[in-house]
């Protein structure tokens, strides 16, 4: 199940992209954006289309992260820097696309491979 839960009190509003299983739940994807609701459902639309320069990034740690960046530099959406290698930050991304069309009340259709 994919939910979306809104950021912690007085941080910003934000949102987390979870992922709910029977064993837990895992954070596909996080925002601190605007203060109000219109800005945040516009920071989970561009990561749904991908309207923006994805990075991966390293922590201090070793670990990696991707970030979803607009022109300006300023983050719109990143996951939780728990990747080991950037082909599992990268596919990270994508399955946090889906679930933001799953968020936003559509559904996902893979691409055919052509």
């Amino acid at each position: 199940m994919i939910a979306l839960v809104p950021g912690p009190r007085g941080a910003g509003s934000g949102w987390r992209l979870v992922s709910r299983t029977g064993n837990g739940a895992d954070v596909l994807a996080r925002t601190t954006a605007g203060p109000d609701a219109a800005s945040s459902r516009q920071a989970l639309a561009r990561l749904r289309d991908g309207n923006g320069t994805v990075s991966v990034v390293a922590a201090r740690d070793g670990h990696l992260k991707w970030q979803l960046t607009s022109r300006d530099g300023m983050v719109i959406a990143e996951s939780p820097a728990v990747h080991r290698d950037a082909a599992s930050c990268r596919a990270a991304f994508t399955d946090a696309q889906r679930a933001a069309h799953v968020a936003l009340g559509g559904s996902y259709a893979r691409p055919s491979a052509a």
